[in-house]
């Protein structure tokens, strides 16, 4: 064969060679992209391009002042994103939130739903109720020094943006308007008793300790001298037995009137070390 054929046809096989390499390259890379458009985070980032597919709250949330609530969306792949806000309206705010996304329909309604409320049937609400408990309970806690729980920066893009669904006054924020902070047996009470008496002074919030108070609350409240050695845990369905707050100190004391109180919650959380993905078996 003359050299000058051979050096035709290697120089046809490079070229060969080099447009197979580039093809191969090109669909690496756009299944790379593909991938990482699919990626959780990437999905969140554009819920709020997909369709509300529902929002639920555990039932009964309005006589604690606690929020479990769910709030999906519905993914162009017939997966669902979503994300679970614990909200505390009595004056805390948002106290969690976390998200899953490409989540299979039938396994999020019949799976991840049922896990996140432990069995318990939760009730199908409004995209306008859901979006004012967030909005107002964030706004409200605010107010009171606390700030959202750190993963909300993420999970907020489940929901609109605060203006699309302006407040109807619906939801009365703390117990009977007045901030009531029932402590959590993993609260730092005292961090958040400190920011409740910086912001609202003595006497401006009601406090339910959790077990025994912290060491040292009576110099933050100013408990009376003459208070009950009794619990000073309260709930809803003891209102019949009468019971109150006493003023000078915002402490839930047996043997006095109703209250006109409301609660806080966890101090503005740092950054949380808890992934705030959600997977299979996480309630």
């Amino acid at each position: 064969m003359p050299k000058k054929r051979q050096q035709n046809q290697r120089g046809k096989q490079q070229r060969a060679m080099q447009k197979r390499t580039r093809r191969k390259t090109k669909l690496a890379r756009r299944a790379v992209h593909e991938s990482a458009a699919d990626r959780p985070d990437r999905v969140l980032r554009r819920a709020r391009e997909f369709p509300f597919a529902g929002c639920w709250v555990q039932p009964g949330w309005q006589d604690y002042g606690i929020a479990s609530m769910v709030v999906a969306r519905a993914q162009p792949s017939n997966e669902i994103v979503f994300a679970r806000f614990l909200v505390d309206t009595f004056c805390l705010g948002m106290k969690d939130t976390f998200f899953g996304a490409n989540v299979p329909e039938d396994q999020f309604h019949q799976g991840a739903l049922p896990r996140l409320y432990a069995g318990v049937e939760p009730v199908p609400i409004s995209v306008e109720l859901a979006h004012e408990i967030v909005y107002g309970a964030i706004e409200y806690a605010e107010a009171n020094g606390f700030r959202p729980h750190g993963h909300f920066r993420r999970t907020q893009w489940i929901l609109d943006p605060p203006d699309v669904h302006p407040s109807t006054g619906a939801i009365r924020f703390g117990y009977r308007g007045r901030p009531t902070y029932l402590a959590g047996q993993e609260d730092n009470q005292s961090a958040i008793l400190n920011k409740l008496v910086a912001t609202l002074g003595r006497g401006g919030f009601t406090y339910i300790p959790a077990g025994d108070p912290p060491e040292g609350f009576e110099d933050l409240v100013d408990l009376p001298e003459d208070a009950p050695e009794q619990s000073l845990i309260w709930t809803p369905q003891q209102e019949d037995q009468t019971r109150s707050v006493a003023s000078e100190t915002g402490i839930w004391l047996p043997g006095q009137d109703d209250p006109e109180s409301e609660w806080p919650e966890d101090e503005p959380a740092e950054e949380p070390s808890e992934s705030q993905l959600w997977v299979p078996g996480r309630q």
